[in-house]
């Protein structure tokens, strides 16, 4: 069945097209009985109103897009399901891109998303300076982006992340206690925060007099499959467990990394955590039911899903130019989850 128009239900009920629009949204010129008559024909022929000309009215969609790099993690997942509850709450829909982590797909998705006339972006950018002149425009001239997780990023907008120098220099700090600290660190290659996440681990060690093995620190190509990333990791490790400087612990700077390894080191009969204790960033929520319990620095995906919604919809409310506007950059706290991953007794 074609879709019906506002015009065909006027011609229906034998009123003017502008007393169906105002019955179908609640206008006190309307008596309760046409809106009831109005109501129960638009319900029997599922009319939905043309976002496009409510968008040509209002100059609103009600509608936010988010870019993130992949939603195949947990981490993602439960962002995106945050932020879906969040926006529900404030009559707002949800429409989700990913990048994949290369900027060419971002570039494609921002064109999609103003396209369809939301009225705000949140994105995790693929790198600190993708698409940059793109993104500046879109926040300077047509909605207001507010940058989410990957927060090094030379926009001057509202940011909303994690201290990621802080939140590895903590785990490090925990190997470090139970008297490991010959570390692997699995980083993501060309991910904008491993940098900052490699830097707080850096940063421990020194601060405890410890000596940086370059070998150990550890790039892994992104844009390969999972499969591939796991041939690349079991790859790696062997090549770390016949060196003269023997590994005895691994911190994963993004959750695809972290939870592949476990499987990795099993493959590799390398044990955990006798060998090598394990730890790094990961949201998954059966982390307890791995074999051995997961080690995580958590992320408050929940916090800043609300946080950063709520300081875009600030922005699409605001009547200010965006020049006069305060911008602040919210660091929400990790958690340093630890179980037997990195327990020795």
């Amino acid at each position: 069945m074609a879709k019906i128009t506002l015009k065909e239900l006027a011609q229906k009920l034998k009123l003017s097209p502008s007393t169906i629009s105002k019955a179908l949204n609640d206008s006190y010129e309307i008596s309760e009985d046409t809106k009831a008559k109005v109501r129960e024909l638009a319900e029997k022929y599922n009319y939905q109103p043309n976002p496009l000309a409510k968008y040509l009215k209002l100059g609103k969609t009600n509608s936010i897009g988010v870019l993130l790099p992949s939603i195949r993690t947990p981490f993602a997942a439960q962002l995106v399901q945050y932020l879906h509850q969040e926006a529900i709450q404030n009559s707002y829909n949800i429409i989700l891109m990913q990048s994949i982590d290369k900027e060419e797909e971002e570039e494609r998705a921002l064109k999609t998303l103003t396209n369809q006339g939301v009225d705000g972006i949140i994105i995790a950018p693929v790198s600190e300076t993708s698409n940059l002149s793109l993104i500046a425009n879109i926040h300077e001239n047509i909605c207001p982006v507010v940058i989410f997780d990957r927060i090094h990023y030379n926009l001057d907008t509202h940011k909303v992340g994690i201290d990621n120098i802080e939140s590895t220099y903590r785990a490090t700090e925990e190997l470090i206690k139970i008297n490991r600290n010959r570390i692997i660190v699995l980083c993501g290659q060309n991910i904008g925060v491993t940098q900052y996440r490699l830097e707080g681990h850096k940063k421990a060690l020194e601060d405890y007099n410890i000596p940086i093995n370059e070998n150990h620190l550890i790039y892994i190509d992104y844009s390969k499959s999972l499969k591939k990333i796991d041939d690349d990791l079991e790859k790696i490790i062997s090549e770390c467990m016949t060196s003269q400087d023997v590994p005895n612990a691994i911190i994963g700077t993004t959750e695809t990394l972290t939870t592949r390894v476990l499987g990795v080191l099993a493959d590799l009969k390398i044990r955990v955590p006798e060998d090598i204790a394990v730890i790094g960033f990961s949201n998954i929520e059966f982390a307890n039911s791995l074999n051995p319990a997961l080690s995580t620095i958590h992320q408050p995906t929940e916090e800043m899903a609300s946080t950063a919604l709520q300081l875009l919809l600030n922005l699409i409310n605001s009547k200010r130019d965006r020049s006069q506007i305060e911008f602040q950059t919210v660091l929400l706290e990790t958690t340093i989850q630890l179980r037997k991953s990195t327990m020795l007794t």
